[in-house]
C-alpha cells in the first residue's frame, strides 16, 4: 500500500513521532508486563463500577502490546497513528504475522484521506473527555476480550 509507506516516511521524519532502532526484546517484555498490569487495573475498576476509566485503561493495555511488537521489530513510537502505520506496514510486507483485524478494531488509519476513523480510541476519548461516567458494559466486555486476544498474539510474536 503506497499510502502506508508515505505515512511511514512522514512518521520517521520526526523523532517525536517514530524512531527506527535496533530490536529491543527487553523493552518489548516491559511493554507486555505493562499491558498485563493494565488488564488487572481494568478488572479492579470494573469491580469498583468505575467503567469509564476501565475503558481508558483497556485502551492502553492494547496499546502497550502494540508498542511491544514495535520494539521487537526495531521501532519506538510516540505517536498513535504512527504506531498503527508501522503495524500495518509490517503486516502488508509479510514481516509480521498478525491479523490486521486486531489492529483495525483498535484504530483504523485511513492515510489516503489523511484522517483517522476512530474505533476503541473513539470510545476512550468519549470516556475521557465526555461528561458521562457510565458506558455500555457490552463494550467493556468486548474490549476485555480484545485485550486478551492481543496479549496472546503479542506473546506469540515475542517468542518467534
Amino acid at each position: 500500500m503506497p499510502q502506508i509507506g508515505k505515512h511511514l516516511k512522514w512518521c520517521l521524519k520526526d523523532q517525536r513521532r517514530l524512531v527506527k532502532t535496533r530490536s529491543n526484546l527487553g523493552l518489548a517484555q516491559k511493554h507486555v508486563k505493562k499491558s498485563e498490569h493494565n488488564y488487572r487495573v481494568v478488572q479492579t475498576l470494573e469491580r469498583l463500577k468505575i467503567y469509564d476509566w476501565a475503558l481508558n485503561v483497556g485502551f492502553y493495555a492494547i496499546y502497550h502490546c502494540f508498542l511491544a511488537i514495535l520494539a521487537k521489530y526495531g521501532y519506538e513510537s510516540k505517536n498513535q497513528a504512527c504506531t498503527i502505520t508501522v503495524l500495518l506496514y509490517l503486516i502488508n510486507e509479510k514481516k509480521l504475522d498478525l491479523d490486521k483485524d486486531l489492529v483495525t478494531r483498535f484504530d483504523t488509519l485511513d492515510v489516503e484521506k489523511n484522517i483517522i476513523n476512530l474505533t476503541i480510541r473513539e470510545s476512550r476519548e468519549l470516556s475521557t473527555y465526555g461528561v458521562e461516567t457510565s458506558i455500555d458494559l457490552q463494550q467493556l466486555k468486548k474490549i476485555k476480550e480484545l485485550i486478551l486476544k492481543v496479549q496472546r498474539e503479542t506473546i506469540r510474536i515475542m517468542e518467534e
